[in-house]
């Protein structure tokens, strides 16, 4: 059962068209400004980000009954 279980499909969808969205906007965006003698600048840690998206898809995955690829090991 995962974080996500609760959401229904659509707002599964909704959810992971709205983390891309902030992920792409900290990638594409300014990540300093300044206005008068204040300056703000943020962080480019998308980390958090990318895995919220890997979880909500792995979901979706999860629901449609879409195996999670691993690697494959020969010994």
């Amino acid at each position: 059962m995962g974080i996500y279980s609760h959401y229904t499909a659509d707002q599964l969808t909704a959810l992971r068209d709205k983390l891309t969205s902030a992920l792409h906007d900290r990638l594409i965006n300014p990540t300093a400004s300044s206005w008068g003698d204040r300056r703000i600048q943020f962080d480019q840690q998308t980390a958090d980000i990318r895995k919220e998206v890997a979880a909500v898809t792995a979901e979706l995955d999860s629901r449609t009954g879409t195996v999670a690829r691993r690697p494959i090991y020969l010994v």
